[in-house]
Protein backbone atom coordinates (compact mmCIF):
# COMPACT_ATOMS: atom_id res chain seq x y z
CA UNK A 1 0.00 0.00 0.00
CA UNK A 2 1.56 3.28 -1.00
CA UNK A 3 -0.46 5.79 1.35
CA UNK A 4 -0.15 8.29 -1.06
CA UNK A 5 -2.73 10.13 -3.09
CA UNK A 6 -1.67 11.73 -6.13
CA UNK A 7 -2.77 14.04 -9.47
CA UNK A 8 -1.47 14.88 -12.74
CA UNK A 9 -3.87 16.72 -15.13
CA UNK A 10 -0.92 17.47 -17.84
CA UNK A 11 0.86 15.24 -20.66
CA UNK A 12 3.34 16.84 -21.86
CA UNK A 13 4.99 16.47 -25.46
CA UNK A 14 7.35 13.57 -26.01
CA UNK A 15 9.97 15.75 -27.06
CA UNK A 16 9.72 18.02 -24.31
CA UNK A 17 13.28 19.10 -22.81
CA UNK A 18 12.46 21.76 -20.74
CA UNK A 19 11.90 22.37 -17.22
CA UNK A 20 9.68 20.83 -14.79
CA UNK A 21 8.85 22.75 -11.10
CA UNK A 22 8.41 20.58 -8.48
CA UNK A 23 7.45 22.11 -4.50
CA UNK A 24 7.43 21.02 -0.74
CA UNK A 25 4.39 22.74 0.69
CA UNK A 26 4.94 22.40 4.30
CA UNK A 27 6.99 25.06 5.26
CA UNK A 28 8.25 25.43 1.64
CA UNK A 29 4.85 27.45 0.04
CA UNK A 30 2.56 27.50 2.73
CA UNK A 31 3.78 28.27 7.08
CA UNK A 32 2.28 24.73 7.85
CA UNK A 33 2.82 21.85 9.81
CA UNK A 34 1.22 18.99 8.68
CA UNK A 35 3.58 16.95 9.14
CA UNK A 36 2.46 15.98 12.49
CA UNK A 37 -0.13 13.99 14.54
CA UNK A 38 -1.06 17.37 16.34
CA UNK A 39 -0.78 19.08 12.71
CA UNK A 40 -3.22 16.03 11.63
CA UNK A 41 -5.32 17.37 14.46
CA UNK A 42 -5.80 20.87 12.70
CA UNK A 43 -7.07 20.16 9.57
CA UNK A 44 -10.76 20.58 10.58
CA UNK A 45 -10.13 23.80 12.00
CA UNK A 46 -8.19 25.17 9.00
CA UNK A 47 -9.96 27.36 6.19
CA UNK A 48 -8.01 28.58 2.52
CA UNK A 49 -8.21 32.31 3.73
CA UNK A 50 -6.08 31.35 7.51
CA UNK A 51 -2.91 29.89 5.31
CA UNK A 52 -0.66 32.11 5.16
CA UNK A 53 2.25 31.89 2.11
CA UNK A 54 5.61 32.29 3.59
CA UNK A 55 7.37 35.37 2.25
CA UNK A 56 8.26 35.92 -1.55
CA UNK A 57 7.01 32.31 -2.75
CA UNK A 58 3.51 33.58 -4.46
CA UNK A 59 5.70 35.79 -6.55
CA UNK A 60 8.25 33.23 -7.08
CA UNK A 61 5.90 30.59 -8.41
CA UNK A 62 3.91 32.56 -11.09
CA UNK A 63 7.27 33.89 -11.73
CA UNK A 64 8.59 30.59 -12.87
CA UNK A 65 5.26 29.45 -14.00
CA UNK A 66 5.45 32.42 -16.71
CA UNK A 67 9.58 31.93 -17.73
CA UNK A 68 11.79 34.61 -18.96
CA UNK A 69 10.12 35.15 -21.88
CA UNK A 70 7.54 38.42 -22.85
CA UNK A 71 4.84 35.30 -22.95
CA UNK A 72 3.83 32.51 -20.43
CA UNK A 73 5.62 29.32 -21.19
CA UNK A 74 3.08 27.29 -18.74
CA UNK A 75 6.61 25.51 -17.09
CA UNK A 76 4.98 22.03 -15.39
CA UNK A 77 4.35 22.61 -12.19
CA UNK A 78 3.79 19.84 -9.17
CA UNK A 79 3.33 19.58 -5.76
CA UNK A 80 4.75 17.30 -3.61
CA UNK A 81 3.41 17.42 0.07
CA UNK A 82 3.91 15.22 3.25
CA UNK A 83 0.57 16.48 4.06
CA UNK A 84 -2.44 14.66 4.19
CA UNK A 85 -5.15 14.32 1.12
CA UNK A 86 -7.69 15.57 3.59
CA UNK A 87 -5.93 19.23 3.25
CA UNK A 88 -6.69 19.04 -0.14
CA UNK A 89 -9.45 21.17 -0.76
CA UNK A 90 -7.78 23.97 1.55
CA UNK A 91 -4.83 24.11 -0.24
CA UNK A 92 -6.41 24.20 -3.70
CA UNK A 93 -8.36 27.00 -2.22
CA UNK A 94 -5.57 28.86 -1.54
CA UNK A 95 -3.55 28.32 -4.45
CA UNK A 96 -6.52 29.46 -6.46
CA UNK A 97 -6.79 32.61 -4.48
CA UNK A 98 -2.75 33.21 -4.69
CA UNK A 99 -3.32 32.61 -8.41
CA UNK A 100 -0.85 29.94 -8.99
CA UNK A 101 -1.74 27.17 -10.81
CA UNK A 102 -0.29 23.65 -10.43
CA UNK A 103 -0.79 20.59 -12.94
CA UNK A 104 -0.34 18.15 -10.21
CA UNK A 105 -0.36 17.63 -6.24
CA UNK A 106 0.87 14.31 -4.51
CA UNK A 107 -0.19 14.40 -0.64
CA UNK A 108 0.61 11.51 1.37
CA UNK A 109 -2.01 9.37 3.36
CA UNK A 110 -1.04 10.01 6.71
CA UNK A 111 -4.36 8.97 8.61
CA UNK A 112 -3.99 6.07 6.77
CA UNK A 113 -0.74 5.65 8.42
CA UNK A 114 -2.01 6.32 11.88
CA UNK A 115 -4.85 3.48 11.05
CA UNK A 116 -2.26 0.94 9.98
CA UNK A 117 -0.41 2.21 13.40
CA UNK A 118 2.81 3.19 11.54
CA UNK A 119 3.86 6.07 13.37
CA UNK A 120 7.43 6.04 12.04
CA UNK A 121 5.93 6.75 8.36
CA UNK A 122 4.38 9.57 9.37
CA UNK A 123 7.10 11.58 10.09
CA UNK A 124 9.59 9.90 7.69
CA UNK A 125 9.81 11.58 4.14
CA UNK A 126 12.29 10.49 2.05
CA UNK A 127 10.75 7.03 0.73
CA UNK A 128 7.58 8.97 0.45
CA UNK A 129 8.88 11.81 -1.62
CA UNK A 130 10.95 9.52 -3.75
CA UNK A 131 8.06 7.57 -4.44
CA UNK A 132 5.92 10.72 -5.40
CA UNK A 133 9.20 11.97 -7.43
CA UNK A 134 9.81 8.48 -9.44
CA UNK A 135 6.13 8.61 -10.51
CA UNK A 136 5.87 11.83 -12.06
CA UNK A 137 9.19 10.94 -13.83
CA UNK A 138 7.54 7.76 -15.19
CA UNK A 139 5.03 9.98 -16.93
CA UNK A 140 7.38 12.76 -18.18
CA UNK A 141 8.97 12.89 -21.11
CA UNK A 142 13.12 11.94 -20.89
CA UNK A 143 14.25 15.27 -21.41
CA UNK A 144 12.46 16.99 -18.91
CA UNK A 145 14.76 18.60 -16.22
CA UNK A 146 13.63 19.59 -12.97
CA UNK A 147 14.33 22.32 -10.40
CA UNK A 148 13.30 21.30 -6.80
CA UNK A 149 12.34 23.42 -4.00
CA UNK A 150 12.17 21.77 -0.46
CA UNK A 151 13.50 23.07 3.36
CA UNK A 152 15.87 21.93 5.93
CA UNK A 153 13.63 20.05 7.99
CA UNK A 154 12.48 16.68 6.03
CA UNK A 155 15.33 15.77 4.34
CA UNK A 156 14.52 17.11 0.75
CA UNK A 157 18.03 17.59 0.01
CA UNK A 158 18.45 14.14 0.01
CA UNK A 159 14.84 12.83 -1.60
CA UNK A 160 16.08 15.52 -4.28
CA UNK A 161 19.62 14.45 -5.07
CA UNK A 162 19.00 10.78 -4.80
CA UNK A 163 16.48 11.26 -7.59
CA UNK A 164 18.36 12.45 -9.71
CA UNK A 165 20.66 9.57 -9.13
CA UNK A 166 18.26 7.03 -9.66
CA UNK A 167 17.29 8.22 -13.00
CA UNK A 168 20.93 8.22 -13.87
CA UNK A 169 21.28 4.58 -12.87
CA UNK A 170 21.17 3.70 -8.99
CA UNK A 171 19.31 0.46 -8.57
CA UNK A 172 19.00 -2.56 -6.20
CA UNK A 173 21.03 -3.19 -3.63
CA UNK A 174 23.19 -0.07 -3.65
CA UNK A 175 20.11 1.96 -3.52
CA UNK A 176 18.25 -0.10 -0.89
CA UNK A 177 21.52 0.26 1.33
CA UNK A 178 21.21 3.78 0.41
CA UNK A 179 17.76 4.56 1.49
CA UNK A 180 17.74 2.89 4.48
CA UNK A 181 20.91 4.67 5.75
CA UNK A 182 18.79 7.52 4.95
CA UNK A 183 15.89 6.14 7.83
CA UNK A 184 13.56 4.88 4.78
CA UNK A 185 10.37 2.75 6.37
CA UNK A 186 11.24 -0.52 4.55
CA UNK A 187 7.58 -0.94 2.73
CA UNK A 188 8.58 2.47 1.12
CA UNK A 189 12.37 1.28 0.44
CA UNK A 190 10.90 -1.73 -1.63
CA UNK A 191 8.48 0.91 -3.12
CA UNK A 192 11.41 3.01 -4.00
CA UNK A 193 13.48 0.43 -5.89
CA UNK A 194 11.21 -1.27 -7.95
CA UNK A 195 10.25 2.18 -9.28
CA UNK A 196 13.78 2.74 -10.42
CA UNK A 197 14.05 -0.60 -11.78
CA UNK A 198 11.11 0.52 -14.58
CA UNK A 199 12.72 4.30 -14.71
CA UNK A 200 14.74 5.22 -18.16
CA UNK A 201 18.57 5.82 -17.33
CA UNK A 202 19.41 8.97 -18.63
CA UNK A 203 21.96 11.44 -17.48
CA UNK A 204 21.21 13.12 -14.07
CA UNK A 205 17.76 15.11 -14.97
CA UNK A 206 18.34 17.53 -11.49
CA UNK A 207 19.52 21.27 -12.87
CA UNK A 208 18.88 22.98 -9.38
CA UNK A 209 17.97 22.48 -5.62
CA UNK A 210 16.63 25.13 -3.76
CA UNK A 211 16.39 24.55 0.09
CA UNK A 212 14.62 26.82 2.30
CA UNK A 213 16.40 26.90 5.65
CA UNK A 214 14.13 27.22 8.51
CA UNK A 215 14.87 29.66 11.00
CA UNK A 216 15.86 27.81 14.47
CA UNK A 217 15.47 24.53 13.04
CA UNK A 218 18.29 21.88 13.74
CA UNK A 219 18.44 20.99 9.96
CA UNK A 220 17.99 17.50 9.67
CA UNK A 221 18.92 18.14 6.17
CA UNK A 222 22.51 19.86 7.12
CA UNK A 223 24.76 16.75 7.51
CA UNK A 224 23.38 15.65 4.04
CA UNK A 225 26.90 13.73 2.03
CA UNK A 226 24.72 15.99 -0.68
CA UNK A 227 25.76 19.60 0.93
CA UNK A 228 28.61 20.29 -1.02
CA UNK A 229 27.03 19.52 -4.27
CA UNK A 230 27.25 22.88 -6.45
CA UNK A 231 23.31 22.62 -7.61
CA UNK A 232 22.20 23.11 -4.14
CA UNK A 233 21.05 26.56 -3.31
CA UNK A 234 20.30 27.39 0.75
CA UNK A 235 18.26 30.41 1.89
CA UNK A 236 16.41 31.72 4.42
CA UNK A 237 14.42 33.78 1.90
CA UNK A 238 12.66 33.24 -1.28
CA UNK A 239 14.92 36.64 -2.51
CA UNK A 240 17.84 34.97 -2.70
CA UNK A 241 16.22 32.07 -4.50
CA UNK A 242 14.64 34.22 -7.58
CA UNK A 243 18.07 36.09 -7.91
CA UNK A 244 19.89 32.72 -8.79
CA UNK A 245 16.90 31.56 -10.66
CA UNK A 246 17.27 35.03 -12.17
CA UNK A 247 21.04 34.64 -12.99
CA UNK A 248 19.92 31.17 -14.50
CA UNK A 249 17.46 33.12 -17.21
CA UNK A 250 14.09 31.20 -15.48
CA UNK A 251 12.77 34.45 -14.26
CA UNK A 252 12.33 37.84 -15.58
CA UNK A 253 14.35 40.99 -13.63
CA UNK A 254 10.83 42.56 -12.88
CA UNK A 255 9.89 39.49 -11.06
CA UNK A 256 12.51 39.37 -8.94
CA UNK A 257 11.37 43.13 -8.04
CA UNK A 258 8.21 41.54 -7.49
CA UNK A 259 9.48 39.13 -4.66
CA UNK A 260 11.56 41.73 -3.18
CA UNK A 261 8.36 43.85 -2.83
CA UNK A 262 6.73 40.73 -0.71
CA UNK A 263 9.53 40.26 1.30
CA UNK A 264 9.40 43.73 2.41
CA UNK A 265 5.82 43.79 3.21
CA UNK A 266 6.61 40.96 5.63
CA UNK A 267 9.10 43.15 7.33
CA UNK A 268 11.92 41.41 6.37
CA UNK A 269 15.36 43.54 5.63
CA UNK A 270 16.48 42.50 2.61
CA UNK A 271 20.03 44.52 2.78
CA UNK A 272 21.62 41.80 4.42
CA UNK A 273 19.85 38.66 2.06
CA UNK A 274 20.97 41.06 -0.94
CA UNK A 275 24.40 41.17 0.26
CA UNK A 276 24.77 37.10 1.15
CA UNK A 277 23.06 36.90 -2.38
CA UNK A 278 26.25 38.46 -3.65
CA UNK A 279 28.92 36.95 -1.41
CA UNK A 280 27.97 33.51 -0.96
CA UNK A 281 25.62 32.96 -4.22
CA UNK A 282 27.83 34.38 -6.42
CA UNK A 283 24.87 36.92 -7.58
CA UNK A 284 26.25 39.47 -10.26
CA UNK A 285 25.80 42.75 -8.40
CA UNK A 286 23.90 44.57 -11.36
CA UNK A 287 20.88 41.75 -10.64
CA UNK A 288 20.58 43.40 -7.14
CA UNK A 289 20.18 47.37 -8.25
CA UNK A 290 17.11 48.72 -7.64
CA UNK A 291 15.99 46.00 -4.74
Amino acid sequence: MSFLQRTNDRTLPPDYVGDVLIWDIDKTYLDTRFSSLRGLLAIPFEWAIDKRALPGTVPLLRALRHGPGEHSAIVPLYFVSGSPPQLRRVVEKKMLLDGVEPDGITFKDQWALVRARNPQAIVEQVGYKLKALLLYRKEQPPGARYLLFGDDAERDLDSFLTFGEICAGLRGPALAERLGALGAWRPDIEEVVTLADATPIVPDPVVRVFIHEIRGHPGIGSASAFSRDARVVKSQSFLEHALVLCAMGRIRRADVRAVADDVIRAGVDVAPLLADARDRLGVPTELLQGL
